[in-house]
């Protein structure tokens, strides 16, 4: 695969210092740098088991980053270009639901317990995923086709099967569970509004 070209690396982090800029004016972009802090967060932590298990998952099967070798390194870069724009997506949806209309409106700090709970939850399918795939895999006798075999070592074979599967893992279980995040946060809203109960904000800038 080709490099990545240097403004794939410079765009996501002027994205991510615009949203901090608006995050002292809006309100909803505070949410979002929740959002980012939490999936960035547990990204790069799940990448560095990942990036030593199977550096190859992110030097071959990835557009390498130039220069960039080092396991620690390859999971902070591929935990930060990975999931900063899904953990702002997230944030920032959370958000809007969390201060549409006239209701009383949830502060920020109010979604960091859910989206702990998110991280825990996605952290426990992606271990179990790990565990499991490990496991099967010797047990079934489960070997790469020639094409990939070949890209990497043979010790590290069934390292690349198991960080491949708990990635799509770790995808699946963050969108469904960011979705029922945005459902609590949708009824909470909702409920303070018939009780009439919360703290009110400011009407946030979009």
């Amino acid at each position: 695969m080709r490099p990545l070209e240097t403004y794939q690396i410079v765009l996501p982090v002027v994205m991510c210092l615009v949203v901090a800029a608006l995050a002292t004016r809006g309100v909803r972009y505070q949410f979002a740098l929740l959002g980012f802090g939490a999936i960035v967060g547990y990204a790069v932590l799940q990448d560095q088991v990942s990036a030593r298990l199977c550096p190859e998952y992110f030097t071959v099967f990835h557009n390498p980053i130039p220069g960039v070798t080092d396991p620690t390194l390859l999971g902070v870069c591929w935990g930060f270009l990975g999931g900063w724009w899904g953990g702002i997506l997230l944030g920032y949806i959370a958000g809007v639901v969390a201060t549409i209309g006239p209701r009383p409106q949830l502060h920020p700090r109010e979604l960091v317990r859910p989206l702990a709970v998110l991280v825990a939850a996605v952290t426990g399918a992606t271990a179990l995923t790990g565990a499991s795939v490990w496991r099967h895999a010797d047990m079934l006798g489960i070997m790469l086709g020639p094409s990939t075999a070949e890209l990497v070592p043979v010790k590290r074979h069934k390292a690349l099967l198991v960080v491949a599967c708990y990635h799509f893992v770790a995808y699946g279980s963050t969108t469904i569970g960011g979705v029922a995040v945005c459902v609590w946060i949708g009824t909470e809203h909702r409920k303070r509004g018939h009780q009439g109960t919360g703290s009110c904000l400011p009407k946030p800038s979009r």
